[in-house]
């Protein structure tokens, strides 16, 4: 019993120590329920797969709606048809909506996409979405036990984003006016671990293919450049990046391929965390769609090009996103440790700006526009 007690000290001084680098916090309280929630989902005896429109996809939805009623919030289940862009079939999904509420009336959006593709590659969806669902619900647990602040957060877990961000949008179509202006902020959470590095992004200069009018879209840099500070004071300043500008695409900015699109194009500032590398010459250039440059994810990789050795011979081009190398299994063996420390330093950024949100908020809306 005594060496079981010593064994189990020295696992979880290892671990703290392994995530306690020179560019890490201490390991969060956070990380343990959150790794629950990721296994639940993605794991090898977990949920799995959730192609949109599937059983899957509402086993994951009730899994999400039960955790978020265990933690004491008030629920809304938002169901909605749609036509599957890819198999032009009529399809329902579900988003899964929770709320804390702030004294103002206001609140700022937290929001993940749960639903996942390419099961028939053998993905699983860990990375793209589940980790960021598990740290959404692990927020969400941290804000139930916190006392309510001027500022609210609403946590949405969106369905059939795989499809034309179907969840996002019917949940910004059926929001009133007065509900999308009481929104002070978006952050959406999309492919947040896994790969080499973490980045925060704001949306475009250019306004993004609106549905509807997109007289209201909204550029603004404030909430992530609120973002970088906390996450300057919680880790080593550079652990969270700005990407560097790409022909399409300055600096910072990011296209409208996920779920902050549709509040974005209602007037809402966003903050996007993604993880992947835009250092990389992939298929399509430096735009972040080659996640890694471990040799294991190439035909063949050239360091010095960062790129293929032969672009017209290459096959893989460095992805995890909807290949079989989105899964826990495939992924920790690739990166020991590095889905444990990625959502240790999502969760110790997310956990600093909102235990302060009042002050977080407040501070964005002093940032000069640009």
């Amino acid at each position: 019993m005594l060496m079981s007690v010593f064994f189990l000290l020295i696992g979880c001084s290892a671990a703290t120590m392994q995530l306690s680098s020179a560019s890490s916090p201490d390991v969060d309280p956070l990380l343990v329920p959150a790794k629950e929630y990721l296994n639940a989902l993605s794991g090898d005896n977990g949920i799995g797969v959730r192609e949109p429109g599937t059983a899957a996809e509402v086993r994951a939805a009730d899994y999400i709606q039960q955790t978020f009623e265990a933690f004491g919030y008030s629920v809304d289940r938002q169901s909605f048809g749609y036509i599957n862009r890819d198999t032009k079939e009529q399809q329902r999904s579900q988003n899964i909506i929770a709320y804390k509420k702030g004294t103002s009336g206001k609140s700022i959006v937290l929001g993940a996409h749960y639903d996942s593709t390419s099961g028939e590659r053998g993905s699983l969806g860990a990375v793209d979405n589940g980790a960021s669902i598990a740290i959404m619900l692990a927020t969400a647990k941290l804000m139930a036990e916190l006392e309510q602040q001027e500022y609210g957060v609403t946590f949405i877990a969106f369905g059939a984003e795989e499809v034309g961000l179907q969840g996002a949008y019917k949940y910004v179509e059926k929001a009133s006016n007065a509900q999308l202006q009481s929104y002070v902020g978006m952050i959406n959470l999309d492919g947040i671990v896994g790969s080499d590095n973490l980045y925060i992004h704001s949306a475009h200069t250019t306004p993004y293919t609106c549905k509807g009018d997109s007289s209201s879209y909204k550029f603004s840099p404030n909430l992530r450049k609120q973002l970088f500070k906390v996450a300057n004071k919680v880790t080593q300043t550079g652990t969270f990046q700005i990407h560097v500008g790409f022909e399409g695409y300055p600096s910072g900015e990011t296209g409208g391929w996920t779920d902050h699109a549709p509040f974005a194009c209602a007037g809402i500032p966003i903050g996007n965390f993604e993880s992947t590398n835009f250092a990389i010459n992939g298929r399509s250039g430096q735009d972040g769609y080659s996640q890694s440059t471990h040799p294991s994810l190439w035909t063949c990789f050239d360091e010095a090009s960062m790129g293929a050795c032969d672009r017209e011979s290459e096959k893989k081009w460095g992805g995890i996103w909807h290949t079989g190398n989105d899964r826990l299994d495939v992924l920790n063996t690739l990166f020991p440790g590095r889905i444990d420390k990625q959502m240790n330093l999502n969760l110790s950024v997310l956990r600093a700006f909102f235990t302060e949100l009042d002050n977080n908020i407040n501070d964005m809306m002093l940032i000069p526009e640009q």
